[in-house]
Protein backbone atom coordinates (compact mmCIF):
# COMPACT_ATOMS: atom_id res chain seq x y z
CA UNK A 1 0.00 0.00 0.00
CA UNK A 2 1.40 3.16 -0.74
CA UNK A 3 2.34 5.54 2.08
CA UNK A 4 -0.18 8.82 1.95
CA UNK A 5 2.51 10.82 3.98
CA UNK A 6 5.59 10.39 1.37
CA UNK A 7 6.71 13.94 0.70
CA UNK A 8 8.39 13.09 -2.87
CA UNK A 9 6.24 11.76 -5.46
CA UNK A 10 7.77 7.99 -7.28
CA UNK A 11 5.69 6.38 -10.09
CA UNK A 12 7.03 3.05 -8.53
CA UNK A 13 4.47 3.76 -5.65
CA UNK A 14 1.56 3.67 -8.12
CA UNK A 15 -0.27 0.47 -8.44
CA UNK A 16 -0.71 -1.48 -11.80
CA UNK A 17 -2.85 -3.74 -13.45
CA UNK A 18 -1.82 -7.61 -13.18
CA UNK A 19 -2.07 -8.12 -16.59
CA UNK A 20 -1.18 -5.01 -18.61
CA UNK A 21 1.11 -3.31 -16.18
CA UNK A 22 -1.09 -0.31 -16.11
CA UNK A 23 -0.39 2.37 -13.63
CA UNK A 24 -2.95 4.04 -11.62
CA UNK A 25 -3.75 6.15 -9.08
CA UNK A 26 -3.65 4.92 -5.44
CA UNK A 27 -3.19 6.49 -2.17
CA UNK A 28 -0.64 9.60 -3.27
CA UNK A 29 -2.41 12.95 -2.90
CA UNK A 30 -4.21 14.30 -5.25
CA UNK A 31 -3.85 17.42 -4.51
CA UNK A 32 0.25 17.13 -4.29
CA UNK A 33 0.75 14.50 -7.19
CA UNK A 34 -2.60 14.51 -9.74
CA UNK A 35 -0.34 15.59 -12.66
CA UNK A 36 2.70 13.05 -12.16
CA UNK A 37 -0.02 10.60 -11.58
CA UNK A 38 -1.60 11.57 -14.71
CA UNK A 39 1.84 11.48 -16.76
CA UNK A 40 3.06 8.07 -15.16
CA UNK A 41 0.07 6.43 -16.25
CA UNK A 42 -0.68 7.58 -19.77
CA UNK A 43 3.23 6.48 -20.10
CA UNK A 44 2.27 3.18 -18.88
CA UNK A 45 -0.34 3.26 -21.58
CA UNK A 46 1.85 4.40 -24.23
CA UNK A 47 4.07 1.72 -23.32
CA UNK A 48 1.64 -1.14 -23.81
CA UNK A 49 -0.59 0.34 -26.25
CA UNK A 50 -0.44 -1.89 -28.66
CA UNK A 51 -1.17 -4.94 -26.74
CA UNK A 52 -4.53 -3.25 -25.17
CA UNK A 53 -7.83 -4.74 -26.73
CA UNK A 54 -9.80 -1.37 -27.86
CA UNK A 55 -12.70 -2.08 -25.19
CA UNK A 56 -9.69 -1.20 -22.40
CA UNK A 57 -8.07 1.45 -24.45
CA UNK A 58 -11.59 3.31 -24.23
CA UNK A 59 -11.38 2.73 -20.50
CA UNK A 60 -8.38 3.58 -19.87
CA UNK A 61 -9.32 6.87 -21.92
CA UNK A 62 -12.17 7.98 -19.69
CA UNK A 63 -10.41 7.12 -16.79
CA UNK A 64 -7.82 9.34 -17.36
CA UNK A 65 -9.91 12.23 -18.39
CA UNK A 66 -11.54 11.37 -15.12
CA UNK A 67 -8.39 11.89 -13.39
CA UNK A 68 -7.81 14.94 -14.59
CA UNK A 69 -11.38 16.30 -13.46
CA UNK A 70 -10.62 15.36 -10.42
CA UNK A 71 -7.24 16.83 -10.27
CA UNK A 72 -8.62 20.23 -11.07
CA UNK A 73 -11.57 19.78 -8.55
CA UNK A 74 -9.16 19.00 -5.82
CA UNK A 75 -7.40 22.16 -6.74
CA UNK A 76 -10.19 24.49 -6.65
CA UNK A 77 -11.59 23.36 -3.53
CA UNK A 78 -8.16 23.49 -1.84
CA UNK A 79 -8.03 26.80 -3.01
CA UNK A 80 -11.40 27.89 -1.96
CA UNK A 81 -10.69 26.18 1.96
CA UNK A 82 -7.87 28.43 2.00
CA UNK A 83 -9.57 31.92 0.76
CA UNK A 84 -12.11 30.39 3.80
CA UNK A 85 -9.26 30.03 6.07
CA UNK A 86 -8.26 33.52 5.41
CA UNK A 87 -11.37 35.30 6.07
CA UNK A 88 -11.95 33.58 9.62
CA UNK A 89 -8.47 34.40 10.43
CA UNK A 90 -8.52 38.32 9.57
CA UNK A 91 -12.05 38.04 11.31
CA UNK A 92 -10.55 36.72 14.45
CA UNK A 93 -8.01 39.13 14.31
CA UNK A 94 -9.83 41.75 14.37
CA UNK A 95 -12.12 40.16 17.31
CA UNK A 96 -11.33 41.79 20.13
CA UNK A 97 -10.34 38.83 23.48
CA UNK A 98 -10.06 36.24 20.29
CA UNK A 99 -6.94 33.72 20.93
CA UNK A 100 -5.87 34.79 17.14
CA UNK A 101 -5.73 38.15 17.97
CA UNK A 102 -4.06 37.76 21.23
CA UNK A 103 -1.15 35.43 19.54
CA UNK A 104 -0.63 37.99 17.22
CA UNK A 105 -0.36 41.27 19.22
CA UNK A 106 -0.39 40.15 22.73
CA UNK A 107 -2.88 40.42 25.59
CA UNK A 108 -1.04 42.90 28.24
CA UNK A 109 -0.23 46.06 27.84
CA UNK A 110 2.50 48.13 30.52
CA UNK A 111 2.42 52.00 29.97
CA UNK A 112 5.58 53.86 31.07
CA UNK A 113 5.68 57.94 31.53
CA UNK A 114 5.14 61.28 32.18
CA UNK A 115 1.17 62.79 32.87
CA UNK A 116 0.35 62.19 29.13
CA UNK A 117 0.54 58.57 30.08
CA UNK A 118 -1.47 58.88 33.05
CA UNK A 119 -3.86 60.75 31.09
CA UNK A 120 -4.10 63.88 32.82
CA UNK A 121 -6.78 66.50 31.96
CA UNK A 122 -9.14 63.44 30.00
CA UNK A 123 -12.37 63.30 31.65
CA UNK A 124 -12.06 59.40 32.87
CA UNK A 125 -9.30 57.03 32.31
CA UNK A 126 -11.56 55.46 29.50
CA UNK A 127 -10.63 58.53 27.50
CA UNK A 128 -6.99 58.16 27.88
CA UNK A 129 -4.83 57.57 24.90
CA UNK A 130 -3.15 54.44 26.69
CA UNK A 131 -6.79 53.19 27.20
CA UNK A 132 -7.90 53.90 23.52
CA UNK A 133 -5.03 51.94 22.07
CA UNK A 134 -5.62 48.98 24.47
CA UNK A 135 -9.30 48.79 23.39
CA UNK A 136 -7.81 48.97 19.68
CA UNK A 137 -6.33 46.01 19.96
CA UNK A 138 -8.16 44.48 22.99
CA UNK A 139 -4.74 44.50 25.87
CA UNK A 140 -5.57 45.00 29.47
CA UNK A 141 -3.70 48.27 30.39
CA UNK A 142 -0.82 48.13 33.18
CA UNK A 143 -0.82 52.00 33.09
CA UNK A 144 2.31 53.53 35.35
CA UNK A 145 2.57 56.80 34.51
CA UNK A 146 3.63 59.35 37.04
CA UNK A 147 3.35 63.41 35.87
CA UNK A 148 6.37 65.25 35.74
CA UNK A 149 8.50 62.06 35.63
CA UNK A 150 11.08 61.51 33.03
CA UNK A 151 14.21 59.23 32.47
CA UNK A 152 16.35 61.54 34.29
CA UNK A 153 13.55 62.88 37.38
CA UNK A 154 10.89 61.14 39.22
CA UNK A 155 8.03 63.62 39.18
CA UNK A 156 4.88 63.66 41.64
CA UNK A 157 5.59 59.75 42.76
CA UNK A 158 9.49 60.60 42.40
CA UNK A 159 9.32 57.61 39.94
CA UNK A 160 11.68 57.66 37.08
CA UNK A 161 10.89 55.57 33.96
CA UNK A 162 13.04 53.01 35.21
CA UNK A 163 11.68 52.54 38.85
CA UNK A 164 8.25 52.65 36.51
CA UNK A 165 9.83 49.97 35.43
CA UNK A 166 10.84 48.03 38.41
CA UNK A 167 7.63 48.63 40.33
CA UNK A 168 6.06 46.95 37.27
CA UNK A 169 8.24 43.91 37.92
CA UNK A 170 8.15 43.99 41.71
CA UNK A 171 4.45 43.69 40.97
CA UNK A 172 4.76 40.63 39.08
CA UNK A 173 3.75 42.52 36.00
CA UNK A 174 3.79 40.17 32.40
CA UNK A 175 3.27 42.61 29.50
CA UNK A 176 3.35 41.52 26.00
CA UNK A 177 4.06 45.19 24.91
CA UNK A 178 5.55 48.42 26.66
CA UNK A 179 5.62 51.44 26.01
CA UNK A 180 7.91 53.86 27.44
CA UNK A 181 6.66 57.51 26.43
CA UNK A 182 8.43 61.13 27.32
CA UNK A 183 11.03 63.14 27.71
CA UNK A 184 9.58 66.33 27.86
CA UNK A 185 10.38 66.97 31.81
CA UNK A 186 13.75 65.47 31.52
CA UNK A 187 14.83 69.83 30.64
CA UNK A 188 17.80 70.55 29.51
CA UNK A 189 19.85 67.38 30.97
CA UNK A 190 20.88 64.53 28.01
CA UNK A 191 19.71 61.16 29.04
CA UNK A 192 21.05 59.07 26.43
CA UNK A 193 22.59 57.02 29.11
CA UNK A 194 19.49 57.15 31.38
CA UNK A 195 17.33 55.82 28.11
CA UNK A 196 19.51 53.02 27.81
CA UNK A 197 19.05 51.89 31.48
CA UNK A 198 15.51 52.08 31.28
CA UNK A 199 15.49 50.01 28.13
CA UNK A 200 17.94 47.63 28.52
CA UNK A 201 16.33 47.17 31.79
CA UNK A 202 12.72 46.26 30.09
CA UNK A 203 14.10 44.24 26.73
CA UNK A 204 16.13 42.17 29.82
CA UNK A 205 13.31 41.81 32.59
CA UNK A 206 10.30 40.85 29.40
CA UNK A 207 12.85 39.26 27.27
CA UNK A 208 9.38 38.25 24.95
CA UNK A 209 7.80 41.26 25.35
CA UNK A 210 7.75 44.17 22.35
CA UNK A 211 9.43 47.14 23.18
CA UNK A 212 8.02 50.80 21.79
CA UNK A 213 9.06 54.09 22.71
CA UNK A 214 7.77 58.17 21.73
CA UNK A 215 9.99 59.74 22.26
CA UNK A 216 9.17 63.50 24.10
CA UNK A 217 5.58 62.39 23.94
CA UNK A 218 3.77 65.93 22.96
CA UNK A 219 0.20 66.42 23.85
CA UNK A 220 0.46 70.12 22.95
CA UNK A 221 -0.81 72.57 20.37
CA UNK A 222 2.37 75.14 21.10
CA UNK A 223 5.59 73.60 18.66
CA UNK A 224 8.10 71.48 20.55
CA UNK A 225 10.65 73.56 22.78
CA UNK A 226 14.22 72.89 21.88
CA UNK A 227 14.99 71.39 24.97
CA UNK A 228 12.40 68.68 24.53
CA UNK A 229 13.60 68.32 20.90
CA UNK A 230 17.38 67.26 22.03
CA UNK A 231 15.67 64.90 24.27
CA UNK A 232 14.14 63.41 21.84
CA UNK A 233 17.02 63.00 19.87
CA UNK A 234 18.83 61.68 22.73
CA UNK A 235 16.37 58.77 23.35
CA UNK A 236 15.99 57.96 19.28
CA UNK A 237 20.02 57.44 19.88
CA UNK A 238 19.32 55.32 22.94
CA UNK A 239 16.16 53.35 21.26
CA UNK A 240 18.37 52.53 18.36
CA UNK A 241 21.75 51.55 20.54
CA UNK A 242 18.86 48.85 21.84
CA UNK A 243 16.80 47.45 19.36
CA UNK A 244 13.60 49.58 20.78
CA UNK A 245 10.63 50.30 18.49
CA UNK A 246 10.22 54.09 17.80
CA UNK A 247 6.91 56.25 17.21
CA UNK A 248 8.60 59.55 15.70
CA UNK A 249 6.90 62.89 15.13
CA UNK A 250 4.53 63.23 18.27
CA UNK A 251 4.97 66.63 18.40
CA UNK A 252 3.02 67.06 15.37
CA UNK A 253 -0.28 65.43 16.03
CA UNK A 254 -1.63 68.46 17.88
CA UNK A 255 0.52 71.17 16.14
CA UNK A 256 -1.99 74.18 15.91
CA UNK A 257 -4.94 72.47 17.02
CA UNK A 258 -6.70 74.12 20.10
CA UNK A 259 -9.61 72.85 20.13
CA UNK A 260 -8.33 69.33 21.35
CA UNK A 261 -6.35 71.19 24.31
CA UNK A 262 -8.09 71.17 27.77
CA UNK A 263 -9.20 75.11 28.55
CA UNK A 264 -8.54 76.00 32.21
CA UNK A 265 -10.66 78.34 31.81
CA UNK A 266 -11.55 81.78 30.01
CA UNK A 267 -9.14 80.70 27.13
CA UNK A 268 -6.74 80.17 28.92
CA UNK A 269 -5.18 76.29 27.44
CA UNK A 270 -3.51 73.92 29.10
CA UNK A 271 -0.29 72.10 27.64
CA UNK A 272 -2.45 68.73 28.15
CA UNK A 273 -5.27 68.02 25.80
CA UNK A 274 -8.80 67.27 26.17
CA UNK A 275 -10.48 63.67 24.96
CA UNK A 276 -10.57 65.02 21.98
CA UNK A 277 -6.64 65.12 21.77
CA UNK A 278 -5.90 61.76 23.49
CA UNK A 279 -8.17 60.16 20.92
CA UNK A 280 -5.94 62.21 18.31
CA UNK A 281 -2.86 60.71 19.99
CA UNK A 282 -4.21 57.36 20.13
CA UNK A 283 -5.03 57.39 16.47
CA UNK A 284 -1.82 58.22 15.40
CA UNK A 285 -0.27 55.23 17.85
CA UNK A 286 -2.41 52.56 16.72
CA UNK A 287 -1.49 53.81 12.72
CA UNK A 288 2.69 53.46 14.06
CA UNK A 289 1.47 50.16 15.53
CA UNK A 290 0.06 48.80 12.52
CA UNK A 291 3.24 50.14 10.31
CA UNK A 292 1.57 53.07 9.23
CA UNK A 293 3.59 56.53 9.01
CA UNK A 294 4.26 59.00 12.49
CA UNK A 295 4.21 62.40 10.42
CA UNK A 296 0.39 63.71 9.91
CA UNK A 297 -0.74 64.46 6.05
CA UNK A 298 -3.60 66.32 4.79
CA UNK A 299 -4.85 66.93 0.91
CA UNK A 300 -3.86 69.94 -1.04
CA UNK A 301 -6.30 73.01 -0.82
CA UNK A 302 -6.84 75.88 -2.37
CA UNK A 303 -6.82 79.51 -0.36
CA UNK A 304 -9.80 81.57 -0.70
CA UNK A 305 -9.85 84.81 -1.20
CA UNK A 306 -8.56 87.18 1.92
CA UNK A 307 -8.47 90.65 2.85
CA UNK A 308 -9.68 91.83 -0.82
CA UNK A 309 -7.38 88.98 -2.56
CA UNK A 310 -9.27 86.60 -5.18
CA UNK A 311 -8.69 83.16 -5.10
CA UNK A 312 -6.14 81.59 -7.57
CA UNK A 313 -3.94 78.67 -7.77
CA UNK A 314 -1.95 79.28 -4.59
CA UNK A 315 -2.52 75.83 -2.40
CA UNK A 316 -0.83 74.30 0.80
CA UNK A 317 -0.58 70.90 1.49
CA UNK A 318 1.06 68.23 4.52
CA UNK A 319 2.75 65.75 2.96
CA UNK A 320 4.47 63.50 5.62
CA UNK A 321 5.01 66.29 8.01
CA UNK A 322 6.32 68.65 5.23
CA UNK A 323 3.98 71.47 3.94
CA UNK A 324 4.39 73.34 1.02
CA UNK A 325 2.70 76.46 -0.29
CA UNK A 326 3.10 77.62 -4.08
CA UNK A 327 0.89 79.18 -6.38
CA UNK A 328 -0.70 82.94 -6.98
CA UNK A 329 -3.65 85.06 -5.48
CA UNK A 330 -5.36 87.66 -7.73
CA UNK A 331 -5.90 91.31 -6.35
CA UNK A 332 -8.84 94.04 -6.98
CA UNK A 333 -5.72 96.79 -7.31
CA UNK A 334 -1.89 96.74 -6.98
CA UNK A 335 -0.35 95.22 -4.33
CA UNK A 336 1.57 97.14 -1.61
CA UNK A 337 3.82 96.54 1.00
CA UNK A 338 2.22 95.19 4.49
CA UNK A 339 -1.04 93.56 2.76
CA UNK A 340 -1.87 90.39 3.93
CA UNK A 341 -3.30 88.02 1.38
CA UNK A 342 -3.94 85.08 2.37
CA UNK A 343 -4.14 82.98 5.52
CA UNK A 344 -3.19 79.29 5.96
CA UNK A 345 -4.65 76.40 8.05
CA UNK A 346 -4.16 75.70 11.69
CA UNK A 347 -1.27 72.96 11.26
CA UNK A 348 0.19 74.44 8.15
CA UNK A 349 1.01 77.54 9.60
CA UNK A 350 4.85 77.86 10.71
CA UNK A 351 6.18 77.58 14.27
CA UNK A 352 8.88 80.62 13.20
CA UNK A 353 8.28 83.72 10.64
CA UNK A 354 8.98 81.98 7.22
CA UNK A 355 10.05 84.15 3.79
CA UNK A 356 9.31 83.32 0.45
CA UNK A 357 10.07 84.79 -3.20
CA UNK A 358 7.31 85.87 -5.30
CA UNK A 359 6.49 88.06 -7.60
CA UNK A 360 3.58 90.53 -8.57
CA UNK A 361 2.63 92.28 -11.98
CA UNK A 362 2.19 89.02 -13.89
CA UNK A 363 6.04 88.59 -12.70
CA UNK A 364 7.13 91.96 -13.77
CA UNK A 365 8.32 92.79 -10.30
CA UNK A 366 10.21 90.47 -7.46
CA UNK A 367 8.33 90.24 -4.29
CA UNK A 368 9.64 88.91 -0.82
CA UNK A 369 6.45 87.43 1.26
CA UNK A 370 6.54 86.78 4.73
CA UNK A 371 4.52 83.91 6.09
CA UNK A 372 3.74 84.55 10.12
CA UNK A 373 3.17 82.53 12.57
CA UNK A 374 -0.50 83.12 12.57
CA UNK A 375 -0.84 82.04 9.07
CA UNK A 376 -0.56 85.14 7.18
CA UNK A 377 1.13 85.41 3.99
CA UNK A 378 2.40 89.35 4.58
CA UNK A 379 4.00 91.34 0.81
CA UNK A 380 6.97 92.10 3.09
CA UNK A 381 8.77 94.26 0.35
CA UNK A 382 8.65 95.25 -3.52
CA UNK A 383 11.72 95.17 -5.74
CA UNK A 384 10.00 97.13 -8.81
CA UNK A 385 6.51 98.94 -9.93
CA UNK A 386 4.02 97.20 -8.53
CA UNK A 387 0.96 95.61 -9.55
CA UNK A 388 -1.65 93.28 -9.67
CA UNK A 389 -1.91 89.66 -7.97
CA UNK A 390 1.30 87.99 -6.48
CA UNK A 391 2.45 84.67 -6.48
CA UNK A 392 4.86 82.89 -4.55
CA UNK A 393 7.41 80.35 -6.32
CA UNK A 394 7.48 77.72 -3.75
CA UNK A 395 7.97 76.94 -0.03
CA UNK A 396 8.20 74.02 2.06
CA UNK A 397 9.04 73.47 6.02
CA UNK A 398 8.40 70.97 8.55
CA UNK A 399 4.90 70.78 10.37
CA UNK A 400 5.54 72.64 13.96
CA UNK A 401 8.60 74.30 13.20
Amino acid sequence: MTDPTKVAFDPADMPQTSRHHIRYPGLNDLTRFAQQQFQAMAESIDDNIDDLPAQITDELTTATTNAKKWRDEAESFASQAGNISDEGVATLIRKNGSATRAALHGSKALFIGDSYTQGLRASSNANRWTTLVCQAFGWSEDNRGVGGSGYSVGGEGNKTFLQQLQAAKADNSTPDIIFISGGRNDGGTTIIRKAEEAFSYAKTTWPAARVVCIPALWGDYRPISVDAQYRADDIKTAALNDGVEIIWDSWQWLYNLTDQIHDLGGGNLDMHPNDKGYATIAHHVIQALLGGPTAISTPRVQLGSYNNSKSGSMSVSIDDGIVTLCGDMGSTGNVYVGWDFAQLPAQARPATTRFASGWTAQGGSMALVKISTDGKCIINNLYGAAGTGVGITGISWPVGR
